[in-house]
């Protein structure tokens, strides 16, 4: 199992990882990249008019990949927690790759974290990680997609299909989801 992983920062605190099996890796890509407009080298979901937003998250629900959403309140120290959790959650499943939306400044924050949780769940070896960005890796555009504030619930789409459970304190909720679908 592959994972990617965005943030986003609203009212809360949001971190979406998206895992895919390594036989859906290059087809997922694929898929893709064909939906880049001309000249376009990323998708950047907020900056998509809405019309096509909503075509963009139909496809994607097409796509045989699952989404995890880790939502947290309680600033930085909460932050790093959901990470720690995504972390010992992708090491529990069984993922061999993380690779995480490189953002200026934080890489090496988010390296420590990810270090400091594969030591914690005593899986040093387990996880490779390393810091790409959007235009590298396109599997990133679906975690930016449902994490985003222009996402899927706001379209229609529902990401909510799976458990829902509470990890250690109120401040962060972790909702697995099946793949998303779109509501008709």
């Amino acid at each position: 199992m592959h994972a990617f992983v965005d943030e986003s920062i609203r009212r809360r605190y949001l971190l979406c990882a998206v895992t895919v099996r390594p036989k859906d890796l290059i087809d997922s890509r694929r898929e893709l990249r064909m939906m880049l407009l001309p000249g376009q080298r990323r998708l950047h979901f907020s900056q998509e008019a809405t019309p096509r937003r909503k075509a963009l998250l139909s496809r994607m629900s097409r796509m045989n990949v699952q989404a995890a959403i880790y939502e947290c309140t309680g600033g930085e120290a909460s932050a790093r927690r959901a990470g720690m959790w995504l972390v010992q959650d992708l090491v529990a499943i069984g993922a061999r790759r993380l690779v995480v939306g490189s953002r200026e400044g934080r890489d090496r924050m988010d390296r420590r974290m990810i270090r400091a949780a594969l030591l914690d769940a005593g899986a040093i070896d387990a996880l490779d990680y390393e810091h790409m960005g959007p235009s590298e890796e396109p599997l990133l555009w679906v975690a930016d997609a449902v994490a985003g504030p222009s996402g899927p619930a706001k379209h229609g789409v529902d990401t909510s299909a799976g458990s829902s459970k509470s990890r250690g304190e109120s401040i962060c909720e972790t909702r697995q989801s099946r793949p998303f679908s779109v509501r008709r």
